[in-house]
């Protein structure tokens, strides 16, 4: 009985590392989320994963280092959303830039939204943001080939064009590549730069469809069914 009682109890802790596997997504710098990996983090019962720098960039950009970047999760499982900020400013002759990919799988999506929040800008100084995205399969290591599904991309620019959406044709899986750029201007461009600046990637989800438990939930059928089990182990042994 006590091998049987073993066998449970094993099981038992296997479920809720399973349903434990995947934390609920807070607000931290963009390197802790590359340090999530495949296992990511959940919005509701929308897992967020396998964050990764891009490379190689735009010619003669810096690279903005990912501990710079704050990735701030709200929304829920209908609309997860991720707004991604920084504070750093671009003079004439500078391009810094934020080129990363990632992955949201859960519910049935129906459509994608970026916003691109008002930076401040100086003569030819420039903010942008460029999503490009794929319905239904991911984009390979340089974030823009490799995919299977439907493709395309969105456009932030400040000033001009802040916000830009497209619907989806309710998948559950989509691969995004977001490039941010601080643009100072050309060199030598007195007075030019750029400072920024805020963006969102926001996503809609059919509110009707049928979500993947949420890990809270896992947990705690998880535990449920271990103490079920010791239950019944014991009152047998009493018997």
């Amino acid at each position: 009985m006590k091998s049987t009682f073993a066998l449970f109890a094993i099981a038992g802790i296997s479920l809720l590392r399973v349903a434990s596997a995947n934390s609920i997504c807070t607000t931290e710098s963009l390197a802790n989320y590359i340090l999530l990996g495949s296992a990511g983090c959940t919005i509701g019962s929308d897992t967020f994963a396998s964050f990764a720098i891009v490379t190689p960039g735009s010619t003669g950009a810096t690279a903005i280092a990912p501990s710079a970047v704050t990735v701030a999760p709200s929304g829920g499982t209908t609309d997860p959303t991720l707004t991604f900020s920084t504070n750093l400013t671009a003079s004439d002759g500078q391009l810094l830039e934020a080129l990363f990919n990632y992955t949201v799988a859960g519910a049935s999506f129906t459509s994608d939204t970026l916003t691109l929040s008002p930076a401040t800008e100086a003569v030819d100084g420039a903010v942008t943001d460029i999503q490009n995205y794929c319905f239904g399969g991911n984009f390979g290591p340089d974030g823009v080939d490799g995919c299977a599904g439907t493709n395309g991309a969105l456009l932030g620019l400040d000033g001009a064009q802040n916000t830009d959406s497209t619907t989806i044709p309710g998948v559950t899986s989509l691969g995004i590549t977001d490039d941010f750029e601080i643009d100072g201007g050309p060199p030598m461009d007195p007075g030019s730069g750029a400072t920024a600046g805020t963006f969102i990637d926001q996503f809609t989800a059919n509110a009707n469809a049928s979500p993947t438990p949420e890990p809270g939930a896992l947990l705690l059928t998880a535990l449920g069914l271990s103490l079920a089990a010791l239950r019944e182990i014991r009152r047998k042994n009493h018997a």
